[in-house]
């Protein structure tokens, strides 16, 4: 019988004069459960990427959100004391700060049901899948 190639003399066995299936297909075996292996490494790398990227966006957000949270309360403190200044009383001043604020609220809510929601919520997803 011919000598076998060089591209199969991996797959012949000490003796014989051919490729044996066996020696083949344990090494298909072998090359199979190494690529798995660098694609589970590969899933695992890019999960943990986007899990970074995502906690350092969310700590960024409560940040911003604590601040700006802050400036609102002290804006509506300093609209309440005016309110207040005006009617000459700081209880009514509150109080009519408190309603502009509830009635601020009720339309952003109203906003948010009907238009924002759902064009938040599609940046949201499209921001996630996004290639870099």
């Amino acid at each position: 019988m011919a000598e076998p190639s060089e591209h199969y003399a991996r797959y012949v066995r000490d003796g014989e004069d051919g490729p044996d299936v066996g020696l083949y297909l344990q090494a298909v075996t072998e090359e199979a459960k190494a690529w798995f292996e660098a694609q589970k490494n590969v899933s695992r790398l890019e999960v943990s990427e986007r899990v970074g990227r995502l906690s350092g966006m969310l700590l960024a957000s409560v940040v911003l959100g604590l601040i700006m949270t802050t400036v609102l309360m002290l804006w509506f403190i300093a609209l309440a004391l005016w309110f207040g200044h005006l009617l000459g009383n700081n209880a009514l001043g509150f109080l009519a700060a408190g309603g502009l604020f509830l009635a601020l609220g009720g339309i952003f809510y109203l906003v948010w049901r009907t238009v924002l929601r759902d064009k938040v919520t599609l940046a949201v997803i499209n921001a996630m899948h996004a290639a870099d």
